[in-house]
């Protein structure tokens, strides 16, 4: 599976080793494996928790606003800004040092 930024559903269960971690609001995550039935990944934002299982049932592609505030948005680590860029089925795309 090529990797790519969905929408968890509100108030969908995000099974993690430690039991339920899903949100109530809708939320971003980050999908790198899949099952017949679930997405496995992470929140982008949180704790950090990997290896969580999102039924896919409950995921949705990004809206047209949510990926322009995506490739809006920039990541500092360190010293470093990156620009986080997703194309309109929300796969990454290559970044940007700025």
């Amino acid at each position: 599976m090529k990797p790519r930024y969905l929408i968890l559903k509100g108030g969908s269960p995000a099974v993690h080793k430690l039991g339920d971690i899903g949100r109530t609001e809708d939320d971003l995550i980050y999908v790198a494996e899949e099952t017949p039935g679930h997405f496995i990944g992470s929140f982008v934002e949180g704790f950090g928790f990997m290896d969580v299982e999102f039924r896919k049932i409950d995921c949705r592609p990004l809206t047209p606003d949510e990926i322009e505030k995506l490739n809006n948005s920039k990541i500092r680590l360190g010293g470093t800004i990156y620009k986080t860029r997703v194309d309109a089925e929300g796969y990454p795309i290559e970044g940007d040092k700025t």
